[in-house]
């Protein structure tokens, strides 16, 4: 065994949804990208790429969503609250108040959880500020 690593690279987040153009809508304007065409009968759609060149797949699936994910993405903001008021205006809603140091939680109009903050963290959990 060699100490090279199994994944060289994040390069797609694919979210399932139900209703694939609302979420198309919602996700575009969050990337500030135009969603690419319906592939596969209507199965699924690439959104665009996040600046670090993450592409955003939306998959259609026939489940609504029931319970809590067990993964969820944290996405970098400028200004935590002026993110909270676009999300909602998008159809997303606030799940949490705003966490120490500025986190928060929210959901797609679909109900998953995703986090918002204008903070990264480095490997040992210190802030490095944007």
């Amino acid at each position: 065994m060699t100490d090279s690593p199994i994944i060289r690279q994040f390069t797609t987040a694919v979210i399932d949804v139900n209703d694939l153009e609302k979420e198309a809508a919602f996700w575009g304007r969050m990337i500030g990208e135009g969603p690419g065409p319906v592939k596969s009968n209507g199965g699924w759609l690439t959104v665009g790429a996040f600046p670090n060149g993450v592409q955003l797949v939306l998959q259609k699936v026939a489940e609504p969503k029931e319970t809590k994910a067990r993964i969820h993405i944290d996405y970098l903001v400028d200004d935590v609250d002026t993110a909270i008021s676009e999300i909602v205006e998008l159809g997303g809603r606030q799940i949490s108040e705003p966490r120490p140091g500025g986190g928060v939680t929210m959901a797609y109009p679909e109900g998953n959880e995703f986090c918002i903050g204008s903070f990264t963290r480095t490997k040992d959990g210190d802030r490095l500020p944007q």
